[in-house]
């Protein structure tokens, strides 16, 4: 179609009006210009068709055959744009704010929150991707929680939560065994979760039974929760990221580790870009997340 072949679209929208209200002047009132600039519209398209549109019965305008059946041509046109018109002038573009976080703790700790962010930001989408730590060169991640011992001193980060590492099993496989120190562990199947930075090797170093031990490998501390709740042997986690296993049941805390049999260990950082870190999406996630750690009672560092 060429756009030679549209009419004044302005004329056409007149015309519509004075065809389904019967009267210039009621026209006028409805579009809220002058009752001659109506009588003017409905000339330029009269003179674009090259026939008139209405004829003067008493104080009432009459829709000729021609007129009558151009509007039942182009009604359904006027309606479809006016829907559409309605439709693009509300839609907005979405913002999506991308977070980059280690998979278990988004499973385990961020999950069970997550709603409330949304509810509280529902201008938002949010997107998460699983990264234990956070590559500047990632232009497309705006946050981070990364898995490190120290934040980047070229990043803003700041200490979120601390690995606090619990040995985990099943009440019943505690109570069995009467798990009550790393001693007690002999024998048992341990559950070792690989891309963890401590594990059950370094924290059992000084024994010399540990390198006969049996042991289960997995890529992620969520298999070792899983596979330990089954009850296949004890795994080694972040205590914050077994919480809601334990507060079901699934999982116990059968003894703490005494902090001198505790090696050092990496915290969670929560990280972003400088330039980043500014923009509003940034911030309402970057204080949310500060938000539900310190619900758990956790210090929260200032950033660097």
């Amino acid at each position: 179609m060429s756009a030679q072949n549209l009419p004044p679209l302005n004329a056409l929208r007149v015309f519509e009006a004075v065809a389904r209200l019967g009267g210039v002047r009621l026209a006028a009132q409805e579009l809220c210009v002058t009752p001659p600039a109506v009588s003017h519209q409905i000339s330029n398209l009269e003179d674009f068709l090259g026939s008139p549109l209405f004829v003067r019965r008493g104080r009432s305008l009459v829709l000729t055959e021609t007129a009558k059946d151009y509007l039942v041509e182009v009604r359904p046109s006027l309606e479809a744009i006016a829907r559409a018109t309605t439709v693009a002038s509300q839609r907005k573009v979405r913002e999506t704010v991308t977070l980059a976080a280690p998979p278990t703790l988004v499973s385990m700790w961020l999950m069970p929150r997550l709603p409330g962010f949304m509810q509280q930001h529902p201008e938002y989408d949010l997107r998460i991707i699983d990264r234990m730590t956070f590559d500047p060169e990632e232009r497309g991640i705006d946050v981070a929680l990364e898995y490190r011992f120290e934040p980047d001193p070229d990043l803003v980060s700041q200490r979120i939560l601390k690995d606090d590492v619990a040995v985990l099993a099943t009440r019943e496989l505690a109570d069995r065994h009467r798990l009550t120190s790393l001693e007690s562990l002999k024998g048992l199947t341990l559950i070792e979760t690989e891309r963890r930075l401590t594990s059950w090797k370094t924290l059992l170093s000084h024994y010399s039974w540990a390198t006969k031990q049996r042991y289960l490998f997995v890529s992620y501390s969520l298999h070792a929760f899983e596979a330990a709740s089954r009850g296949i042997g004890v795994a080694l986690g972040n205590r914050a990221n077994a919480e809601r296993m334990v507060a079901e049941g699934r999982l116990c805390v059968p003894f703490t580790l005494d902090p001198s049999e505790k090696p050092t260990v990496p915290s969670y950082f929560l990280t972003a870009l400088p330039h980043k870190q500014r923009l509003k999406r940034v911030q309402l996630l970057w204080e949310w997340l500060e938000a539900e750690a310190a619900r758990d009672g956790i210090e929260i560092d200032a950033p660097t």
